[in-house]
């Protein structure tokens, strides 16, 4: 049903359920930080559903109405789409500063590893899921993972312009001081 993706069968894992889409679904977003997705098909017509996302993580079902759904976690398409370019050879096109602004990392091994440490959280907690071991953190731990800052928004890049695409005559002052005159 769900096919082959960009990023290829190592970044696949299909599960099948006994409760109902919308059931995991509350689950994954009530209890493991899911957002729930509203059943587009990203990858086309009988590729999967989103039923909720995580990070840089899909979860994809075959039947919104079914029981018994099946269920696979993949990357989002962005993530296939970097993953894709690394497995086929085109690893170089993309830059640190573009892997940065992606991923939050500023290069492929460190890309690869943040991508498959959330695969694997991800995968582990719709296993839970599935198996109705879910259960919700404890305010402590999500109190901290909260708390930490957006790993791309925090950072600069050590070459980046305060504003670059400025023309170069905007930070000058006006020929006209204090501007125009309010009382016309």
């Amino acid at each position: 049903m769900f096919g082959l993706y960009p990023a290829g069968s190592n970044w696949v894992r299909h599960y099948n359920a006994t409760a109902s889409a919308r059931l995991l679904q509350q689950d994954l977003v009530n209890h493991a930080r899911f957002t729930a997705g509203i059943f587009h098909q990203p990858f086309g017509a009988e590729r999967g559903a989103v039923l909720a996302q995580r990070d840089s993580c899909l979860v994809l079902t075959n039947s919104i109405d079914s029981d018994q759904p099946e269920l696979v976690v993949v990357p989002d398409v962005e993530m296939q789409n970097l993953l894709w370019s690394f497995n086929s050879g085109y690893a170089n096109q993309w830059g640190s500063r573009e892997l940065k602004v992606l991923t939050g990392c500023d290069n492929w091994d460190g890309v690869l590893k943040h991508a498959a440490a959330q695969f694997a959280k991800v995968c582990d907690d719709v296993q839970r899921a599935v198996d109705g071991t879910l259960v919700k953190p404890a305010p402590a731990e999500t109190a901290s993972v909260d708390a930490r800052p957006d790993p791309v928004l925090s950072a600069s890049f050590s070459n980046d312009d305060d504003v670059p695409w400025l023309p170069s005559d905007y930070l000058f002052d006006s020929p006209i001081p204090g501007g125009a005159p309010c009382d016309l």
